[in-house]
């Protein structure tokens, strides 16, 4: 049977490994992840079709209007991205740490997206039962009390 330090080891790598793949997923440069990358809606056949405008230049766009962009630069593709000197990443470290700690908080999302997650806090639960928490000190000192009750025993005998 695995020690609730361990089991709360793996809780942490499987946490890390899942914030990894949406870290380097929401920091790859693709025009979703670009500051400047708006998805314009375009109905054609009766199907949305989604395009990607580049808005670094633009103060003010307000579509139904009719205010559109003076500069229309399409950024649709990964390669777009690459070749662009103005890209600027739309979310940073702290925002990608806040938006996976946001989808742990909410239940639904976190069983159907994390469910190795769910199972290992239900075993530190499960495990931790019955249990009040101790710090290293008192462990330190049940040890203690318990080395030198069994020294008593040993000179009594």
């Amino acid at each position: 049977m695995k020690t609730a330090g361990e089991i709360f080891r793996k809780l942490k790598e499987a946490k890390f490994r899942h914030w990894l793949v949406i870290y380097k997923k929401l920091s790859r440069r693709s025009p979703g992840n670009c500051k400047f990358n708006f998805n314009h809606e375009l109905i054609r056949d009766g199907k949305p079709i989604y395009l990607g405008l580049c808005l670094l230049h633009q103060e003010s766009l307000d579509l139904e209007n009719k205010i559109y962009p003076h500069l229309i630069d399409i950024c649709h593709s990964d390669s777009d991205c690459s070749n662009c000197n103005a890209f600027i990443h739309r979310y940073t470290r702290d925002d990608i740490k806040n938006l996976f700690d946001q989808e742990l908080k909410t239940k639904q999302i976190k069983e159907k997206k994390y469910p190795d997650i769910c199972a290992l806090e239900w075993v530190l639960e499960k495990y931790s039962e019955g249990y009040s928490p101790i710090s290293w000190l008192q462990a330190t000192f049940f040890k203690l009390k318990v080395f030198f009750l069994r020294i008593k025993l040993y000179e009594r005998n």
